[in-house]
């Protein structure tokens, strides 16, 4: 995070999340208050939520649930449920409500952070001209502007957080008047649509009236779904505003 001088200070929501499977009890709770008890697995976990499978009696974000590993018990809030024809289906995110409880603290303790890379021949190759700044050639995938934040923290341990200005699966655009030299090596977490994602990679170009672009290398096991629903999503509402502009200009001659 950074102070009104836009120097580099030591974020505290840089926390772990685990992509891992842990077997868990999730109590959910009808609208006559009858409380039913399913087995749910997590699909990954960090100091105060976690993401999991596997649960079907739970299906509105707000709702309240109760969940067991062996003798832990954490009252948790529903922050968002997948959608069925998503990257995300089947998957519900959590949040504990209990702010001063660790759920999963002797698991992250004993577990590392995985990443993995973000490989271009894996992806299809979809030509976007560059604007002024963003580099020479074309981009291989669309970047899509955005609301949101991201934590860049460098490897001697220091941070600063940046408003985003557009993002795609390669990379992204932050808005910052502390300039950094092409080639930094960062850890970026973005906090996007209510979700934090964890990626690695390194500074492309910098200009004061521009911005800071980022190239992502790695990005954090599990985070990849997330990425891609998000980008699907802002694709969808790219395709649909495009669609209202002809209608908008087309009425508004005809007055």
């Amino acid at each position: 995070m950074s102070d009104s001088a836009g120097k580099f200070v030591v974020p505290d929501r840089l926390t772990k999340r685990i992509h891992v499977a842990l077997p868990i009890r999730v109590t959910c709770w009808d609208n006559q208050h009858q409380a039913h008890l399913e087995m749910a697995c997590t699909y990954d976990i960090s100091q105060h939520g976690a993401r999991i499978v596997g649960l079907r009696s739970a299906q509105e974000p707000g709702e309240i649930v109760a969940v067991e590993r062996g003798r832990s018990k954490a009252f948790c809030r529903i922050v968002w449920v997948g959608e069925s024809n998503s990257e995300l289906r089947g998957q519900i995110g959590l949040e504990c409500v209990e702010t001063d409880k660790s759920m999963w603290e002797s698991e992250l303790q004993e577990m590392v952070e995985a990443y993995e890379p973000i490989l271009l021949e894996n992806l299809p190759f979809r030509p976007v001209l560059v604007g002024p700044g963003g580099g020479a050639g074309r981009r291989r995938t669309p970047r899509f502007p955005i609301d949101g934040f991201a934590e860049l923290l460098r490897g001697d341990g220091n941070s600063l957080e940046a408003p985003i200005r557009d993002l795609g699966e390669l990379g992204c655009l932050v808005t910052t008047r502390l300039r950094l030299d092409p080639g930094t090596n960062l850890k970026v977490v973005l906090n996007v649509a209510n979700c934090d994602l964890m990626l690695r990679g390194e500074v492309r170009h910098a200009a004061q009236d521009i911005g800071l672009g980022i190239q992502f290398h790695e990005i954090r096991k599990g985070d990849r779904s997330v990425l891609q629903y998000i980008l699907r999503k802002l694709a969808e509402q790219e395709e649909e505003s495009n669609r209202q502009r002809p209608k908008v200009r087309a009425a508004a001659a005809s007055l």
